[in-house]
């Protein structure tokens, strides 16, 4: 013993305060010295029944000792029952040795860590330790859940926590589920209100670093940035989240600053809060210190064994900015996000990153009338992603771009191993899973395109992507109103999304509600950004073919399809598979015929891209356009094996749902069909 302190003891710490003191201060003095007079008042009725005293105060924070864990977790409820609202307090409580010092006051470790439970408490939990956990039985330990590991601030240890739930749990023992990540943005608390793309930068770059791991799954960015100030109380129920990452970001010209902290949804505690400061010019380092800080309070191993590349500051914040236009499906943008990826591996040629984003957009520029396999704009997207493979071999984003590269009529099992080795890289990447729906959808197998997005909606549940691609595979699959139902709220959502837009269209004119479909076209109602006049058009033409009788619909597609056999532009695939839907089979197929015979290009349809790539265009013979499915006629194996898909299903074995949907044998035909072209 020193001459300052008297003897050790074993003693039962519970630290207590105000949720919102300095807040409600500021509002009303004198209603926040109320509050602490009431909380008071009920702390020493509490300790009195539970043989217990308040040894020390700090403005609206309270340290109370207690003989046993027992006494302590009794104080609890006697406070509830005082009169205090559960939900204006934070409570941690610890076990362990403490010194005396001569004027009452506990001192020591113990206390130390009992405070930091407190902070660790979202408002109205009680955060308890493992030590308290073992000093009580009964219905009292009963009520006592797992939180899981947490790692104290300032303090080397980590310590297993629970939380005191207001009635005991009965729950049987199963496996726990698989921790899944929300990164939310983080706040930008710098004075210039064009660092919203960094704050949100940053946020993006730790969602990024922890998919290059494969042992926790991460929502995706379009779902979770959805959830900005007061909504983001919302985003853990939301996402189906079991842990939230957040914080803010300041940033000066040199320096910058994180704060950071890491919440487990199921009992609202944070499991850690810190702080990261550094050289902006070290950003890349100091957030994968943040995605390595999120891994350990997860207990998993993410940690990449290749070191973070120092990369330019200036670089990696032109690599943030074009990400972020590139992950909304904006096609009018994607040349802003082009230019932005230039420059930035211009500026860092070693990022692989960089090189991996920039043949991506590219890729979706291509024109979407032809394939342009060996022209310089091709090459250029092609050499992109090579130079991100030489840069790193494991770059997942990479061998997706060179999928999207492929000819839109071939190598359709070549596009599916490319994105299938991406995912065995990075299997927690939503944007992989669409991709990987797309290729499936884009062969006929449906259902296998379902179970994918069912990946990728778990990762990125709201997402624009995910919520378009489901609405068209389920209208595919002949629930188009269930599909217009998935499109309502998607479109409240992204009101600015070409993409949702467009399928938000052809999924009313899947069910026929064609005054609600050309409402889409009215002055004013596109989105300004992705959509031209020449696509509205289009679309207004599709719904005043829609609504003329079935004989004036056919005798109309007949003049289109003689009016196109005409020209020497590329064939719109679309127009064709409706017309051969309304009425005009053999005349539709005769046309592809003639098109493929004499070398003329097949585009997908008449409008923008919308978030397709050239390579995608085989998705347009399993889509709902409102008529009779191409499929259906006994003509279409020929068709398919001229495309390359008949190839694919026989020597994959691997066939498309419409094989068993027919009336005719497809199978069969697809056999036939190959042979013949032998």
């Amino acid at each position: 013993m020193s001459e300052d302190t008297g003897p050790r003891k074993l003693a039962a710490i519970m630290a207590i305060d105000l949720v919102g003191y300095s807040a409600m201060s500021e509002v009303d003095e004198g209603q926040a010295v109320d509050a602490v007079a009431r909380l008071r008042g009920a702390l020493e009725g509490a300790a009195l029944i539970h043989g217990g005293r308040i040894f020390n105060t700090a403005g609206d924070g309270f340290m109370l000792e207690f003989c046993s864990a027992a006494g302590a977790l009794g104080a609890v409820d006697q406070i509830w029952a005082g009169g205090v609202e559960r939900r204006t307090v934070r409570v941690g409580v610890h076990v362990g040795d403490v010194l005396t010092a001569p004027s009452g006051d506990l001192l020591g470790h113990s206390v130390n860590v009992a405070a930091r439970l407190q902070q660790l408490a979202e408002p109205g939990a009680v955060v308890v330790s493992m030590d308290v956990r073992r000093a009580v039985r009964g219905r009292l330990a009963a009520r006592l859940v797992s939180a899981g590991a947490v790692h104290l601030d300032k303090m080397s240890e980590t310590l297993e926590v629970f939380t005191l739930e207001t009635h005991a749990t009965h729950k049987p023992r199963v496996r726990k589920p698989d921790p899944v990540l929300a990164v939310l943005p983080f706040d930008n608390e710098s004075d210039q209100a064009e660092m919203d793309y960094f704050s949100d930068g940053v946020a993006d770059e730790i969602i990024l670093t922890l998919l290059r791991q494969s042992n926790v799954k991460v929502i995706g960015r379009t779902s979770a940035f959805q959830f900005r100030g007061d909504r983001k109380t919302e985003a853990a129920q939301a996402l189906k989240a079991t842990h939230v990452l957040d914080g803010s970001v300041r940033c000066s010209t040199s320096a910058l600053r994180v704060n950071a902290q890491l919440i487990d949804a199921s009992t609202g505690m944070a499991l850690w809060s810190e702080r990261y400061e550094g050289a902006r010019a070290n950003a890349f380092a100091l957030e994968d210190e943040i995605a390595g800080k999120v891994a350990g309070s997860l207990r998993r191993s993410l940690h990449s064994e290749r070191q973070p590349v120092a990369i330019n500051p200036a670089a990696h914040e032109l690599y943030l900015r074009a990400r972020q236009i590139w992950l909304m499906l904006s096609d009018v943008e994607e040349d802003q996000a082009e230019v932005l990826l230039e420059r930035c591996v211009a500026l860092a040629p070693e990022f692989a990153d960089g090189w991996a984003a920039l043949a991506s957009v590219r890729a979706f520029l291509l024109p979407r009338d032809r394939d342009l396999i060996g022209h310089p704009i091709h090459d250029a997207a092609l050499a992109a992603a090579e130079r991100a493979l030489a840069l790193n071999p494991e770059c997942a984003q990479a061998l997706a771009a060179l999928s999207l590269l492929k000819p839109a009529f071939a190598d359709h099992g070549e596009k599916l191993r490319l994105v299938n080795e991406a995912l065995k890289l990075t299997p927690n990447d939503s944007s992989l899973h669409v991709a990987r729906t797309a290729w499936l959808y884009s062969v006929g197998r449906l259902r296998d395109a379902m179970g994918a997005l069912e990946v990728a909606s778990r990762l990125d549940p709201l997402g624009p992507a995910v919520e378009g691609l489901r609405a068209s595979l389920i209208s595919a699959r002949g629930e188009p109103e269930t599909a217009n139902d998935i499109m309502s709220g998607a479109w409240a959502r992204w009101p600015d999304s070409a993409f949702i837009w467009y399928i938000t269209w052809s999924t009313l004119c899947a069910t026929g509600r064609l005054d609600e479909a050309a409402l889409l076209a009215a002055p004013g109602a596109p989105p300004k950004r992705g959509v031209n006049e020449g696509d509205v058009s289009v679309l207004r033409n599709y719904v005043a073919l829609l609504r003329v009788s079935e004989s004036d619909r056919r005798s109309a597609c007949e003049r289109l399809l003689a009016m196109l056999g005409s020209a020497d532009t590329p064939l719109p695939l679309s127009t064709v598979i409706f017309a051969a839907g309304a009425g005009c089979a053999d005349a539709a197929f005769d046309l592809l015929d003639r098109a493929i015979d004499a070398g003329r290009a097949i585009r997908p349809d008449n409008h923008e891209g919308f978030g397709m790539a050239r390579a995608q265009a085989p998705l347009q013979l399993f889509v709902n356009n409102g008529a009779a499915p191409i499929w259906s006629h006994e003509r279409f194996p020929r068709l398919a094996a001229r495309l390359g898909l008949a190839q694919y299903w026989l020597e994959t074995k691997k066939w498309p749902d419409c094989a068993t949907e027919t009336r005719y044998d497809f199978k069969g035909g697809c056999r036939d069909a190959v042979a013949a072209l032998a």
